[in-house]
């Protein structure tokens, strides 16, 4: 039996060059969705770059791209995908790394998973840039920047995306909790690959159209996610909430949390040391 395809939804303002940063160097073997998110743009701009799909949609941040990307795939709740990956209109990356991205995901039988971030980009967390010496590397969750889903994953998540403007806290929470819900819980980074945010993060300075910031859509989909733990409170043990829902994200990080990672940082340089020794 032929293994699904993947999409790839790659986001576009309508006005540069569209898939300006993403190198065409092979036949890409994932399906492209091209999102216009300006609503202006006509499809014959992006006629020359063959994609399986176009959607031109006004819309203000990631979890609208989401939602609006969800809405179009799914009218009569088929299924045709492996994954689904959003792109940000800002990432460097190749269409030959994405086919690779996609493989590695396959091989490992990942469920959600993400390229390594280049330290030369911009970034929010640290714990995504790129680490030598690993293919992949197991997390708890992975960022709204650069996610790839198993399809049932981002369905099962779809009416979670326009509860939140920026998307963010959908990765933070719901999509761990969902991953427990539905058994899909091998998650990691991706290190084989390397991409780079190549402009600054914006989306937590900002005050959104609905009137709220972007912890404040965080914090709704935490507390989202709680209602749905409670639901299925049977699946859900103390390690997760400790490693999940506990965890609360604020601007700054307290100097409690910096020093819980102080024994992790040893360890790590422990192993650098060693590493550096047989070089």
């Amino acid at each position: 039996m032929k293994a699904a395809k993947s999409l790839i939804v790659i986001t576009w303002d309508g006005v540069s060059k569209p898939l300006e940063y993403v190198l065409q160097d092979v036949e890409r073997n994932f399906d492209l969705l091209i999102f216009d998110h300006s609503a202006k743009a006509p499809k014959e701009l992006v006629a020359h770059l063959n994609p399986t799909f176009y959607v031109s949609t006004r819309t203000e941040n990631k979890g609208q791209v989401f939602y609006e990307v969800y809405k179009y795939l799914y009218p009569n709740n088929e299924e045709r995908y492996e994954y689904i990956g959003v792109i940000d209109d800002d990432i460097y990356t190749s269409y030959s790394d994405l086919n690779k991205l996609i493989f590695i995901g396959q091989i490992n039988h990942l469920d959600v998973f993400q390229p390594s971030i280049s330290h030369d980009s911009f970034f929010d967390h640290r714990q995504f840039t790129h680490k030598a010496g690993y293919q992949t590397k197991k997390e708890d969750w992975v960022e709204i920047m650069f996610p790839m889903y198993r399809e049932k994953l981002f369905k099962a998540a779809g009416p979670y995306f326009n509860e939140t403007i920026t998307g963010q806290g959908i990765d933070l929470y719901m999509m761990p909790v969902l991953q427990v819900i539905h058994n899909m819980k091998n998650t990691a980074v991706v290190h084989a690959i390397q991409i780079k945010h190549c402009r600054p993060v914006q989306s937590g300075d900002r005050t959104y159209s609905d009137g709220k910031s972007n912890f404040d859509n965080i914090n709704h989909l935490r507390d989202l996610s709680i209602e749905l733990i409670n639901k299925h409170k049977g699946l859900f043990d103390e390690t997760f909430m400790k490693r999940i829902i506990a965890v609360r994200y604020y601007r700054g990080i307290s100097i409690f949390k910096k020093l819980k990672r102080v024994p992790g940082m040893l360890k790590n340089m422990y192993k650098e040391i060693v590493d550096m020794s047989y070089r």
